[in-house]
């Protein structure tokens, strides 16, 4: 039996953006508590928290919504408890409709509320919710064990609300139905292998290396292993980082890469990260968040305070990307093909008078990653400054 009523939650026209998942709440200290009437926003997109609707039609102001991360909505990371309390996502005041939203749960005991657009329904179970057109959104629920499952949203979705009574939520990157562009799914063997060995993952060539602990001195005798425990808080296999490093070659496989984004779980130990030969070694990846490195743009959007997952973003053209760990997990990497031209030695996708500061300013010798050694022979000279002058424009 349904109990329909209409829910007033910001409903703005605006043209619909791509996929988007609820957050994981990565960014949200553990512990946090929200009641009715209360709002937050996770990884850029507004939340507020509303009474209850039970079962039997009664409503209840006094429920809460907590911060954990002991799994119980079957994912390896932050989490959404809902005790008797309903959270509305607002897209459309926030990232901007969506046609597709998705969103993991646990749910362990009493009826579920939901509504897409105001449009509010009341069941037993998310289940009773599968094949339903909810708000204009068709809904498709996938239950991966007796408690765990995920909802899928396709449709024109502004507003979207959740609401149980022992319920949790979460969402991460790549599911089973939405793989990663690159998750090292085919990487064999569980010890991958140790400085000095070389693999290939998905077309791209990759160099196990030594690590820099944070006194300065390399290591040479970690390794590389392949598992699927979603240390890297997402599915499938995933690389762990056990006092070595990993050089993904882009440049020299299949090519270079922009818009780069990497899944990543740390737990111990300082991070080494080398992007186009520029090396830094940092205590936790959120060490990095807007910083350049190699002639690229780090962001850490979430994560990376320490035991806990993240995600990295590199805005520029990688040629290289270098990760190293004492106890890290890496997984789902994307990117795009670069689009640079030759003599844009900053990556803005044009070749101009900042080019040529760059070839006057970085004129002579150099060693390791140098932003105007446009041809790599380690030296800034004639060379380079023609081709900066060959593609201006």
């Amino acid at each position: 039996m349904n109990h329909k009523n209409t829910l007033i939650v910001g409903c703005l026209l605006a043209s619909a953006s791509p996929v988007l998942a609820t957050p994981g709440y990565e960014d949200l200290a553990l512990g946090s508590t929200y009641y009715t009437t209360d709002a937050t926003a996770s990884e850029g997109l507004q939340m507020r928290f509303f009474d209850f609707q039970w079962y039997g039609g009664s409503w209840t102001p006094d429920g809460e919504a907590t911060v954990g991360n002991a799994g119980w909505s079957c994912n390896p990371s932050h989490e959404l408890g809902l005790n008797n309390i309903n959270v509305v996502f607002d897209y459309a005041g926030s990232t901007g409709p969506a046609t597709e939203v998705k969103f993991d749960f646990g749910e362990h005991g009493g009826n579920v509320n939901f509504a897409v657009n105001g449009d509010f329904y009341n069941e037993y179970d998310f289940m009773a919710l599968d094949g339903k057109v909810i708000g204009g959104a068709a809904v498709t629920v996938v239950n991966s064990s007796s408690v765990c499952g995920t909802v899928r949203l396709s449709g024109h979705i502004e507003s979207m609300m959740v609401g149980g009574q022992e319920l949790w939520i979460d969402d991460i990157t790549s599911t089973p139905n939405d793989p990663c562009q690159y998750g090292y799914e085919d990487v064999a063997g569980v010890i991958v292998g140790t400085p000095g060995d070389t693999f290939t993952t998905e077309g791209i060539d990759m160099f196990i290396n030594g690590f820099q602990w944070s006194d300065g001195t390399w290591h040479h005798t970690g390794q590389v292993n392949a598992d699927s425990h979603g240390y890297a808080c997402s599915y499938g296999q995933e690389l762990e980082l056990s006092n070595a490093s990993v050089l993904h070659d882009f440049a020299g496989s299949i090519g270079p890469l922009e818009n780069v984004s990497l899944q990543f779980g740390e737990y111990g130990g300082n991070i080494n990260v080398e992007i186009n030969g520029d090396l830094r070694n940092v205590n936790d990846f959120r060490d990095l968040d807007g910083m350049l490195v190699g002639g690229v743009m780090v962001s850490i959007p979430y994560g990376g305070n320490g035991n806990d997952c993240g995600k990295m973003t590199l805005t520029g053209t990688v040629d290289t990307l270098g990760i190293g760990g004492r106890e890290l997990w890496i997984d789902c990497l994307e990117g795009d093909a670069a689009t640079s031209q030759p003599g844009d030695t900053n990556g803005d996708g044009s070749v101009d008078v900042t080019d040529l500061l760059n070839i006057i300013q970085g004129w002579g010798y150099c060693t390791g990653y140098c932003l105007a050694d446009l041809n790599n022979d380690q030296l800034v000279n004639v060379m380079d400054l023609l081709i900066t002058l060959e593609n201006w424009g």
